[in-house]
C-alpha cells in the first residue's frame, strides 16, 4: 500500500468487502439514495410547489430514482471497466498456465500470449500497459529457455528429498524418457546398484553456493533398459528461493567410455589372444614391487617362450601359427590361480606374474602344470602340431639378493632353460646373471670380431678309412679373442646365430675356405682337395646364400665339385618347398651337399630320397663307444646300409680310439673324421707342404696327424688325394 501511495499519491481507498465491484456498488447505490434524499428541497428551490415536494410519494419518487441512477451507474461501470479486467484477467490466466505448463515441461514453445490494446490514460490504461511490460520479460527470456531447451545436455532439478522437480526435454535423447515423465521420480532409481552410493555421496558433499565440482561418473538406466555411462555437475543451489532445489548437468558419455575402453583396451591387452601384453604386466609388477617394499609381499615371474614356433608358421602357415598361440595361450590360463597375472609379450613370448605368501612356492608347481599342459598336440588344419615351450622361473627373493629386477632374472632363467635342452624350466640363481652378463660381453664382442680379424679357419682331415689317406678338409671356425684367447665354437656359434651375426661370418667363411682350397689346388693331386663348410640353419634361410656361395667360387676360382656344404637335419623343420628350391639351386653351381649330425634331427627317408645329398656323415653319438655298444653298432649299422642302397657317401665323425676305427672298417663306413684321425688346426700346419703330408705322427698334441696303426711312413710320405669318384645321379639322392 505505501508504493502505490507512493506513485501519484492515490491509494486503494476505503474497503467495504473483500470485492471492489461490491464496494462500487454499495458507493454508487448509496450515493444515488442521497441524492433522491436531498432532491425534494433542492426541487423546491427550482420552483417545484412545496405542496408536492413535502409529500411522502413524492420523496419515495426521488428515492427511487437515485436508486435507479446508481444502480446505472454501478452496471455502466461494472460492464465498461469489467470488461475490460475480464481481457486482462483472461490473459493473465493463460499466461500462467503456459508457464506453469513449461515450468513442468520445460517446453516453452506455447508460452507466447498476445499483447492487451492500450486505449485510455488511466488506472486501466497503466494496468494494460504493466501487463504487457511483464508479457515483454516473460518474452525476452525466451532465448535463455530456448537454450536451456535445446542444449544437449540433460538440466534436472532434485529438490530435498531428492526427487526430481524439473528437467529439460533433453532427457528424450539422452535416456529416452518423454519431456515431463520423470517428474517426482527419486533420482536414485535411475542410477545403477554400483554407482548409487558415490553419487549420493558426492552430491552430498556439494555445498551450497560453492562453485561446481569435478563431473561425477555414473551409469543412468536409458528407457530401454540399458545403462548409459553419463557424467553430472553438481550445483547447489537449495539456498536460492527462485530455484530451491539442487542442479544437475548431465551429459552421455556412453560413446566417449567405449572409445576410452577400446583405447585401453589396444594400449593393455593383445588382439590375438586377448590377454594383457607387456605394458599392462609391467604396471602390474611395479605395483606388486612396491608391496613387496612396503609389506614384504612375496613374489614370482615365469617367463615362457616357445621353442618351435617359427617351424610350426612354416609348416602350417602364420594363421596355424595363431591358432596355436590361442590354444597355447588358454592351455596356460587354465593352469593358473584365479589371481595370477597372465600376458603376452611379445610374438612367442608369454609371462605370468604370481603375487601373495605362497607365490615362490607355487611358481614351480605352476611352471610344471603348464609343460604337462602343452604335452598333448594340437590339430591345425588336419595336422597335429605339438606345442613346445621353455620357461624361466624366478623370485623375488633370488632377484633381490643378486641385485637384478624380477623381469630380466626371469629372461635369464629362460635362456638357461634353453641352453640346457629346452622343454623344461629352469629357476634363476645369483650366479646365472653373472654367466648371462659374460655371455652379453662376448656378444658384444663378437659383433666386432669379423671387422677386427680376429676370426680364423681351423682345418681338420677328412681321411679314407680304406686306405688312410687324406682326402679332404673340413673347414672349422675358431675365434681368436684378443683378451680371453682361443673362445670355444660352442661359447659364441650359438650366440652368432642367435643375433644373426652368423650370416656375415658364414659369408666370409665360405671365401676364406674357398681361397685356401683354391691355393691346394696348385700342387695336389689331379682330382684336387675337397674342402667342407658348415651352413647353418639361419644362413641358409638367408635369401642370398646362393649368390654368396656363387660368388665365393666365383672369387676364388674353386670348382664348384671341390666344395661341400654341411648342413644339419634341424632345416627339415622349415618350410620344406624353400628347402628344396634352395637346395635344387645350389647343386645347380655344383656343390656337394653332406647331411650332417644324421640320426639326431628331423630324420626320415623321404628327406634322403627327394633331397639331392651326395654325403650322410653319422653323429658321434652313435660312434662313441661303438666298437662295445651293440646298440649303437646296430645303428650305424642301419645308417651304413641306408647309405649304401641309396648310393651315399658316408662319413663318422668323433673317431677317437683305434676300436672305434675298426668297428667302422668292418661295416664298411668309406670315410672319417676324429681326434684319433687329426686333430683340426690352421693351414699351415695341417698341410705344411700343399699336396704332400706326413702319415704318421703319434703326437696327440699334433694337428693334422691321422692315428692309424703302426706304418713305416718315415721313408714314404702320402700324398693328398681327393675324394674317390662318386657316380652321376643327377639332381636328386636316389634317381627322383
Amino acid at each position: 500500500m505505501t508504493a502505490a501511495r507512493g506513485r501519484g499519491g492515490r491509494g486503494p481507498g476505503f474497503r467495504l468487502t473483500a470485492r471492489v465491484f461490491w464496494d462500487l456498488a454499495i458507493y454508487m447505490v448509496g450515493l444515488g439514495l442521497a441524492v433522491g434524499l436531498v432532491f425534494p428541497p433542492f426541487a423546491t428551490a427550482l420552483g417545484v410547489p412545496g405542496v408536492y415536494a413535502e409529500r411522502s410519494w413524492f420523496r419515495a419518487a426521488c428515492l427511487i430514482a437515485g436508486f435507479l441512477v446508481g444502480a446505472m451507474s454501478y452496471a455502466l461501470c461494472r460492464w465498461v471497466v469489467g470488461g475490460r479486467l475480464a481481457l486482462l484477467s483472461a490473459h493473465l490466466r493463460r499466461v500462467a498456465e503456459a508457464v506453469a505448463h513449461a515450468s513442468r515441461t520445460g517446453d516453452w514453445s506455447a508460452s507466447n500470449s498476445a499483447r492487451i490494446r492500450v486505449d485510455s490514460d488511466d488506472q486501466l490504461g497503466e494496468t494494460a500497459q504493466a501487463f504487457n511490460s511483464l508479457l515483454d520479460a516473460l518474452e525476452a527470456g525466451q532465448h535463455f529457455r530456448s537454450l536451456i531447451r535445446n542444449a544437449s545436455d540433460v538440466i534436472t532439478i532434485v529438490d530435498e528429498t531428492g526427487d526430481v522437480s524439473y528437467q529439460t526435454p533433453s532427457v528424450g535423447w539422452v535416456l529416452g524418457y518423454p519431456p515431463g515423465a520423470l517428474i517426482g521420480t527419486h533420482l536414485a532409481a535411475l542410477i545403477h546398484p554400483e554407482d548409487a552410493e558415490d553419487f549420493a555421496d558426492q552430491v552430498a558433499r556439494t555445498e551450497p553456493g560453492m562453485p561446481a565440482q569435478a563431473p561425477i561418473s555414473c551409469r543412468m538406466r536409458h528407457r530401454n533398459g540399458s545403462w548409459r555411462w553419463t557424467e553430472t555437475v553438481v550445483n547447489n543451489l537449495l539456498h536460492d528461493p527462485t530455484v530451491s532445489g539442487v542442479v544437475l548437468s548431465t551429459r552421455d558419455v556412453s560413446d566417449r567410455r567405449e572409445l576410452e575402453e577400446q583405447l585401453r583396451t589396444q594400449a593393455f591387452y593383445d588382439q590375438l589372444t586377448e590377454l594383457p601384453n607387456r605394458a599392462y604386466l609391467l604396471g602390474r609388477l611395479r605395483e606388486a614391487e612396491e608391496a613387496l617394499a612396503l609389506h614384504g609381499t612375496p613374489l614370482a615371474l615365469l617367463y615362457l617362450d616357445m621353442d618351435n614356433l617359427k617351424a610350426v608358421n612354416d609348416h602350417v602357415g602364420h594363421e596355424g601359427g595363431d591358432r596355436l598361440l590361442q590354444v597355447v595361450s588358454s592351455r596356460i590360463a587354465d593352469c593358473l590361480r584365479p589371481g595370477d597375472v597372465f600376458a603376452r609379450l611379445e610374438g612367442d613370448e608369454f609371462a605370468v606374474l604370481l603375487t601373495g605368501p605362497a607365490s615362490e612356492r607355487e611358481a614351480g608347481r605352476t611352471a610344471e602344470r603348464i609343460l604337462a599342459a602343452l604335452t598333448p598336440p594340437v590339430l591345425i588344419d588336419d595336422s597335429f602340431v605339438q606345442p613346445a615351450a621353455s620357461l624361466g622361473l624366478a623370485t623375488s627373493a633370488a632377484s633381490a639378493s643378486s641385485g637384478v629386477g624380477l623381469l630380466r632374472a626371469a629372461d635369464v632363467a629362460l635362456s638357461v632353460s634353453k641352453n640346457t635342452g629346452k622343454g623344461r624350466y629352469a629357476t634363476f640363481q645369483p650366479h646365472h646373471h653373472a654367466v648371462q652378463v659374460e655371455r652379453e660381453r662376448l656378444q658384444v664382442d663378437l659383433e666386432q670380431a669379423l671387422d677386427a680379424e680376429q676370426l680364423v679357419l681351423h682345418y681338420q682331415p677328412l681321411v679314407d678309412l680304406a686306405s688312410g689317406r687324406v682326402t679332404g678338409y673340413e673347414a672349422l671356425l675358431r675365434w681368436q679373442h684378443p683378451h680371453r684367447g682361443l673362445v670355444s665354437p660352442a661359447d659364441f656359434i650359438p650366440l652368432a646365430e642367435s643375433s644373426g651375426i652368423i650370416v656375415p661370418i658364414g659369408r666370409w667363411v665360405l671365401r676364406e675356405a674357398t681361397q685356401q682350397a683354391a691355393g691346394w689346388q696348385h700342387s695336389g693331386p689331379p682330382d684336387g682337395v675337397h674342402v667342407s663348410v658348415n651352413v647353418s640353419v639361419r644362413q641358409f634361410r638367408h635369401p642370398d646364400l646362393v649368390r654368396d656361395v656363387a660368388d665365393a667360387l666365383r672369387r676364388s676360382g674353386l670348382p664348384g665339385h671341390l666344395l661341400t656344404l654341411e648342413i644339419t637335419e634341424s632345416l627339415f623343420a622349415t618350410d620344406i618347398a624353400d628347402v628344396t628350391s634352395t637346395l635344387e639351386r645350389l647343386k645347380d653351381l655344383g656343390v656337394r651337399l653332406a647331411l650332417d649330425d644324421f640320426g639326431t634331427g628331423y630324420s626320415s627317408l623321404s628327406y634322403l630320397r627327394h633331397f639331392p645329398f651326395d654325403t650322410l656323415k653319422i653323429d658321434k653319438s652313435f660312434i662313441e663307444g661303438i666298437d662295445v655298444n651293440r646298440q649303437n653298432q646296430a645303428v650305424a649299422g642301419a645308417i651304413v646300409t641306408l647309405g649304401q642302397t641309396l648310393d651315399l657317401s658316408l662319413v663318422a665323425e668323433g673317431i677317437e680310439t683305434s676300436g672305434e676305427l675298426r668297428s667302422l672298417e668292418a661295416l664298411g663306413v668309406q670315410l672319417g673324421q676324429g681326434f684319433h684321425l687329426g686333430r683340426p688346426g690352421p693351414a699351415a700346419l695341417v698341410c705344411p707342404s700343399p699336396g704332400i703330408r706326413p702319415a704318421d705322427r703319434r703326437d696327440l698334441g699334433s694337428v693334422g696327424a691321422p692315428l692309424r696303426g703302426p706304418m713305416d711312413t718315415r721313408t714314404r710320405p702320402t700324398r693328398i688325394s681327393a675324394l674317390p669318384p662318386v657316380p652321376h645321379r643327377g639332381r636328386h639322392a636316389a634317381g627322383g
